[in-house]
């Protein structure tokens, strides 16, 4: 039984655990009602402190209406640091991993997206940002009953967007900003590239680019995108770490992502193949300023579903 400030609740089992403690299953005895509460390691003490303070500040953003992870409480238990949160069904990385790696529609993907924009639209609003947007942290709320509702959890890296040059490092690797990677000035749209990073693996099956080497990331960013422009190199505090001048200029583009899927025959699948692709090179731009933000994608033609 863990003895919370408003609730006293039950354990019922493990959800799963990470680098920072374990996620274990309750029951508010005050209500019966089913949570989650995430127990952190006795020495993520600081951690857990920062985490509540930013979910404390999504509370007020109305997490039902913006797709965020709805925070109960926080608390101490015999020298840990506690966070009840509701409980949400599975993953989109599980989900899929389910299905062995079988991508999803294009029509849920946009339901997906859509709901995601939505979410960091609010962030934004708020001058925060999630720095850890992946498909681990996107969750179906109950994939039986509300088959495509989402919501983005795990806050524990975010912080707010004009901190997030103190904090350096952000993001899982495979989903990790060129910016980030770079040494560049960073804002809001570091969430966005992973927003994109996270779609596309919806879309593929598997992630778009490798996930263990930050090195292998920047090869097949150039590779896909070309060489970063000199102007957003320039200020770069890695940059050298990374490139010597580039002769070989040439680069694939997102387009090939289309030859990973059959043809389309009918012609709205082919018309919103090419819409989600056009969505998704705006989204991965490598210039984090000419990069598309929450608002001006969710007004974007793959999203409304307005003809090009």
């Amino acid at each position: 039984v863990l003895q919370g400030k408003l609730s006293v609740y039950h354990t019922e089992g493990f959800l799963g655990e990470g680098s920072y403690g374990k996620v274990v299953k309750c029951t508010k005895l005050d209500n019966e009602e089913l949570v989650a509460v995430k127990v952190l390691r006795k020495d993520c003490f600081k951690e857990g402190k920062k985490e509540a303070k930013i979910l404390r500040k999504i509370l007020q953003l109305d997490p039902e209406k913006n797709n965020l992870l709805k925070f109960i409480e926080s608390f101490k238990y015999k020298g840990y640091f506690c966070l009840a949160f509701e409980i949400l069904d599975v993953s989109v990385f599980d989900f899929i991993k389910s299905r062995d790696f079988v991508p999803l529609s294009l029509p849920e993907i946009r339901v997906i997206a859509q709901q995601l924009l939505v979410a960091l639209n609010a962030l934004k609003s708020a001058g925060l940002v999630h720095a850890d947007i992946k498909p681990d942290n996107i969750m179906f709320v109950n994939h039986r009953s509300q088959p495509l509702k989402v919501k983005l959890i795990d806050f524990g890296l975010a912080v707010k967007a004009s901190k997030l040059w103190f904090v350096g490092t952000v993001q899982a690797i495979g989903y990790r900003a060129p910016e980030v990677i770079l040494g560049l000035k960073m804002n809001e749209s570091v969430d966005m590239w992973s927003l994109g990073c996270s779609l596309a693996y919806m879309y593929l099956g598997y992630n778009l680019y490798p996930t263990h080497c930050v090195y292998e990331v920047i090869r097949a960013i150039v590779h896909i995108h070309g060489q970063p422009p000199d102007d957003v190199l320039k200020d770069g505090m890695d940059v050298q770490h990374f490139f010597t001048k580039l002769t070989d200029s040439s680069h694939s583009g997102l387009d090939d992502l289309l030859k990973t899927r059959p043809r389309p025959i009918d012609p709205m699948e082919r018309e919103d193949s090419l819409g989600f692709i056009s969505l998704l090179k705006q989204i991965l731009l490598v210039d984090p300023d000419a990069r598309i933000t929450p608002g001006e994608a969710l007004g974007h033609c793959f999203i409304t579903m307005k003809s090009f």
